[in-house]
């Protein structure tokens, strides 16, 4: 399937994706873009995985790719949103900068942070907001305008970790990145936040068998799907982290399912903290259970139903 999404027979949530396009960003592009339910009103790109200016192309490819060249793709920040601990580059050097997919045709529009602010400035309905990279571009829309925080319906955030290890023994590549920046949206009056967490990503990896699923979809964005996890695992496998039976984590599409299949994901009430000043657990996530359900904005998931996530990728880039 290329194109516009499938007609819904509900109204469709309007929403915004935040990330810093590698390979699992790239597919959860591709979930928004074309479930059905979801009105994709733009993309806002940052650094982490790559700096802007690759982000931003690539998610230019991946719209133009499956059809979506509508969707206007806004370039935004390139370095943490207050100064780190110590400072790091804005991209990996142990990741390809660029995907492999045609160079784009469609053009980025206008700056991230402002495009963020107008738009929900102006929103009729609330927005679902979904960040799968560093929370830069988000810490920094709220700085100009914290009253955004009333447009936004469901603020979805890819990061944090509980038990699992990420980057350093406690903290999750994310929210280590920018903690400032994680710190000050997780503190933000948004009314609904959802936490997918590392625990949750590392307890549903894709195999190759599920690549396969994707690719015998017979769509293009199933072949770009599934070339995308096939990247994946063997980018584990190189990096000599590779999941046993050579499965993958797909981190970042767990991140659009919380607004289109919440019940595929374990949840738990909880508050949570970054670390900002202990430089050995730079960037961790402390959560504190709220053993009432009544309390605590933040429902923090901890798992995912691995063949549900799967249906719902096929189900989505189908014909």
């Amino acid at each position: 399937m290329t194109g516009q999404p499938r007609q819904s027979r509900r109204p469709r949530q309007p929403v915004v994706l935040d990330c810093d396009t590698g390979t699992d960003d790239a597919v959860a592009i591709l979930l928004a873009a074309l479930h059905p339910d979801l009105d994709l009103l733009g993309v806002t790109t940052v650094w982490g995985n790559h700096d802007v200016a690759r982000t931003t192309e690539n998610t230019l490819r991946v719209l133009d790719a499956v059809g979506r060249g509508d969707v206007g793709v806004h370039p935004g920040r390139d370095e943490p949103f207050r100064p780190r601990i110590e400072a790091i580059p804005s991209g990996r050097a142990d990741l390809p900068p660029t995907l492999p997919l045609p160079d784009p045709v469609s053009t980025a529009g206008e700056e991230a942070v402002e495009w963020l602010v107008g738009t929900l400035r102006a929103a009729a309905t609330p927005v679902a907001l979904v960040a799968t990279g560093p929370l830069t571009n988000l810490a920094a829309a709220l700085a100009a305008d914290r009253s955004i925080t009333g447009s936004v319906g469901r603020l979805v955030v890819l990061g944090g970790t509980h038990r699992q290890t990420g980057v350093t023994p406690y903290a999750e590549r994310n929210t280590w990145c920018d903690p400032e920046a994680a710190a000050d949206v997780l503190a933000a009056p948004f009314r609904d936040v959802w936490l997918v967490t590392m625990d949750a990503t590392c307890s549903a990896p894709l195999t190759r068998a599920d690549a396969a699923r994707l690719r015998g979809l017979g769509t293009a964005a199933g072949r770009v799907a599934a070339d995308l996890v096939e990247e994946r695992v063997a980018w584990h496998r190189r990096a000599g982290v590779e999941v046993a039976g050579g499965r993958a984590p797909v981190h970042d599409p767990l991140a659009v399912a919380a607004l289109v299949a919440p019940d595929l994901l374990t949840t738990l009430r909880a508050s949570v903290e970054v670390e900002r000043r202990d430089p050995v657990r730079y960037g961790a996530t402390r959560f504190t259970a709220e053993p009432d359900e009544r309390r605590g904005r933040l429902r923090v998931a901890v798992r995912a139903d691995h063949d549900r996530y799967v249906d719902l990728l096929c189900d989505t880039l189908a014909p």
